[in-house]
């Protein structure tokens, strides 16, 4: 297996790990209380930033791979940046707003490891179902826009994978009610 082989693995499975975790948590709740304990929550959401830089690192070495030159910002087209830096605004404001929403405990299963979590349906939920994944998922798509006159083959397979985690992860906390 070449670097180029390996790096798309790599990338694959950073870019699984968050959402992984995300499950074990999901549907083994007390055996990650029974590691934690009180602190479930912050740890949780420690693990899921790391994981989150170990995703953006990833991705960059994926991409320094292929274009040893990197990305020429003055090369991004014109209207690339309205519409790539709206969609990541957007999902900005709605990551930022489930924060302010239900909170950290709430963002990372607080309900599931102890917390008692407010229900809201004011904002964001009454923008978008799973507003922090919907917000990941813009920023993750505008990101795309901005780069995508300079992308090596393969981003869009990264691109559509990366939706694909999310739109699963979204999905498993929709239906699938496992304590």
């Amino acid at each position: 297996m070449d670097a180029l082989e390996a790096s798309n693995w790599a990338v694959a499975g950073c870019l699984a790990a968050p959402h992984l975790l995300y499950a074990y948590i999901w549907f083994f709740p007390r055996s990650w209380q029974a590691i934690f304990k009180k602190r479930g929550v912050e740890a949780f959401e420690t693990v899921a930033w790391l994981l989150k830089i170990v995703q953006a690192l990833a991705v960059a070495y994926w991409w320094l791979l292929r274009k040893p030159a990197g990305l020429n910002l003055a090369a991004v087209p014109l209207v690339a940046w309205p519409v790539g830096l709206g969609l990541a605004a957007f999902g900005q404001w709605l990551n930022i707003g489930i924060f302010q929403a239900i909170g950290h405990a709430g963002v990372y299963y607080g309900f599931k490891l102890g917390h008692t979590i407010p229900w809201v349906d004011g904002f964001p939920f009454n923008v978008v179902s799973h507003p922090q994944y919907v917000g990941s998922v813009a920023t993750v798509l505008g990101a795309a826009v901005l780069v995508w006159s300079q992308a090596p083959a393969g981003l869009a397979a990264i691109v559509l994978y990366w939706v694909g985690l999310y739109i699963a992860t979204g999905f498993q906390e929709s239906k699938l009610h496992v304590e």
